[in-house]
């Protein structure tokens, strides 16, 4: 049994955007975002058709997210500290959420000796890119590395954590507020010039970092600047770890999938849908890919 204390257990936000058979495999504990649907309530489907739904009949309610309370972490860390010696959580960026700072305050709630047990990570990415990192450090923990040089290993191997994303339409992530300043206005008068901007997170927010003209679709679009991106590392021979997340648009990340897996030195971690806290705010039809090179 003292063996078994010895491993380090689990504990990540659902903005992973990890399938459940990852999830069921490794014995993770997932912490859930809070949801208010509106008006979209009482609709049928998950929230995309939620919101498509709605846009057909002309309601104007936002879903609304709140981040995962103090005492939603409070429970995961005790459940996992029965069972485990350590535990690691690894959560959203701290500059898009305030997940994080839930999970350090839900620490100081535990009693001392075991507050030293519990490790928090801001994964400082989102959806494919924080689930990628979640499974590095899957595959350090089976490496038996001790916690601390976990810890530093994700830290030095941040840099290598990539996410692009393109949206069908922008009006989701304007009315959200995630985007503030000039760049709703910026990125309406774009559109209007057949120029979609091309999202990505840097330096832990979220931040516009290249433009498309004349598009001919979403999937083509990331393939291109991720073929772009990743050629000279390829060219290495070193493999390149993509997961895609897609917001209930399959078809789209299906061929992306063809896509990246026509090149060399790819190879899909995984394939899953954006999770509905992130999924209600950028809209249907979002398209992300993400990578570990």
């Amino acid at each position: 049994m003292e063996s078994e204390k010895n491993k380090i257990g689990l504990v990540f936000d659902e903005v992973c955007d990890l399938p459940q058979k990852i999830i069921e495999d490794n014995g993770i504990s997932i912490v859930k975002f809070k949801l208010d649907f509106q008006e979209l309530a009482s609709l049928p489907g998950n929230i995309y058709e939620k919101v498509r739904e709605g846009e057909r009949r002309g309601l104007k309610s936002l879903i609304k997210t709140s981040q995962p309370s103090i005492n939603d972490f409070l429970s995961a860390f005790k459940e996992k500290l029965k069972e485990f010696e350590e535990v690691l959580c690894i959560t959203f960026s701290s500059k898009i959420s305030g997940t994080y700072n839930s999970a350090i305050q839900a620490r100081k709630f535990l009693e001392q000796e075991f507050q030293n047990r519990v490790h928090i990570f801001d994964s400082t990415h989102g959806s494919g890119s924080e689930g990628l990192i979640c499974l590095k450090a899957i595959s350090l923990i089976k490496e038996k590395l001790h916690i601390e040089e976990i810890i530093e290993r994700l830290k030095k191997e941040l840099p290598n954590f990539k996410l692009i994303a393109m949206y069908k339409s922008s009006k989701w992530l304007e009315a959200s507020g995630r985007i503030s300043g000039l760049m709703p206005a910026i990125i309406n008068r774009a559109e209007k010039m057949d120029i979609k901007p091309l999202f990505g997170i840097k330096d832990g927010k979220l931040t516009i970092v290249g433009i498309k003209k004349n598009i001919k679709d979403i999937p083509t679009a990331l393939f291109e600047e991720f073929e772009k991106t990743t050629r000279k590392i390829r060219e290495t021979g070193k493999k390149v770890f993509v997961a895609i997340t897609h917001a209930d648009s399959q078809e789209q990340a299906d061929k992306l999938k063809e896509l990246v897996l026509g090149l060399k030195n790819t190879e899909i971690s995984f394939i899953n849908l954006v999770c509905f806290p992130v999924g209600g705010h950028i809209g249907p039809d979002t398209l992300i890919l993400s990578w570990n090179q």
